[in-house]
């Protein structure tokens, strides 16, 4: 019974990985398993730093702080808009 559990288990998140990317895929072709695992690390980085923080920051600075730290492992990072003055 744990094989058979483990084994839906791993082909469960295959689909799931593939369905995501499916997702990402139309706005940059060429994202991969190793910058979905990034992004997916990145993102619990910034959660687990907000929650460390007194207030939240703005709108604009939050998305300017997720989208700069989700993006530092992964091989094709989408580049940043320049910072405003």
């Amino acid at each position: 019974m744990a094989v058979t559990n483990a084994a839906n288990l791993s082909l469960f998140m295959v689909n799931l990985v593939e369905r995501l990317l499916q997702g990402i895929r139309q706005r940059q072709a060429e994202c991969s398993v190793l910058n979905l695992k990034a992004y997916c690390r990145g993102a619990k980085y910034v959660e687990e730093t907000l929650k460390l923080l007194p207030k939240r920051p703005e709108p604009v600075l939050l998305e300017r702080i997720y989208s700069k730290i989700v993006g530092l492992w992964r091989i094709h990072a989408l580049p940043l808009d320049p910072a405003p003055p």
